[in-house]
């Protein structure tokens, strides 16, 4: 069993949501919460409301983009699926397709599975080249089965 979900994906899923969250969720709280005699220009509604706009949007993108993806461990008969507090052991025909979007030395790989899993119905993981090529190279058996799934 290797890994080939690249290093920063932990940085992408936990470290970059929270960060945000936070910082973002306390200053959009003070908007709203600070009297508007101490801060007229940050207080004001032509500031508060379009803030408040983004800041649900920004977060709706993290949701839907960052915080799905997935820590992937491939190995011969069978391949691990983890959002770093769960793990689930999973085989490679459930996955009914492979879509790969191509990001410099990351790629960004979505299996779709046949059914609905523990994750869903769709596994997505931010894959080093390096780590993907080297398990690929040496499992020929398992980069056939993934090669015939890709679109």
């Amino acid at each position: 069993m290797q890994r080939v979900s690249s290093n920063s994906t932990i940085f992408f899923k936990l470290f970059v949501p929270t960060v945000w969250i936070v910082f973002f969720t306390t200053f959009t709280a003070a908007l709203f919460l600070v009297d508007s005699q101490s801060l007229p220009l940050l207080t004001s509604p032509v500031f508060k409301y379009p803030f408040l706009f983004f800041y649900i949007l920004f977060f709706i993108i993290l949701y839907f983009n960052f915080m799905q993806l997935k820590r992937v461990e491939l190995a011969d008969d069978f391949y691990y699926v983890s959002n770093y507090f769960k793990t689930y052991k999973m085989v490679y025909d459930e996955i009914s397709s492979i879509n790969m979007i191509n990001l410099g030395g990351l790629q960004l790989i979505f299996f779709r599975l046949k059914a609905k899993g523990s994750f869903g119905n769709k596994i997505v993981f931010l894959a080093s080249r390096q780590l993907m090529r080297i398990f690929l190279d040496t499992h020929p058996d398992v980069e056939k089965i993934l090669t015939t799934k890709q679109q």
